[in-house]
């Protein structure tokens, strides 16, 4: 049997504002993603946070965190890849 993915879910207002200065994910994830099986594998673009890249795909930054295992979810590095079990493709 395998192992389940835990999908943290997010609310619509996160999904609509991130970064606290109400500004939609689209501001904050401008990275290209391919599709891969079950995932998709995101390339990080200048720019990007992880709070902006969440709500792109229906996911929480701690699923991202737990995913790729970042120890510092405030840096991210443009071209870094980064695995995300997307709920949503947008």
């Amino acid at each position: 049997m395998a192992d389940e993915v835990k999908v943290t879910p997010i609310s619509d207002a996160e999904v609509e504002e991130v970064s606290g200065g109400g500004k939609t994910w689209r501001d904050y994830a401008k990275g290209t993603y391919v599709k891969v099986g079950d995932h998709i594998v995101y390339t990080v673009a200048a720019g990007d946070v992880l709070s902006g890249i969440a709500p792109r795909f229906g996911v929480s930054v701690q699923n991202i965190v737990d995913w790729n295992g970042i120890k510092d979810p405030n840096f991210i590095m443009a071209g870094q890849k980064l695995v995300i079990y997307a709920r949503i493709l947008r």
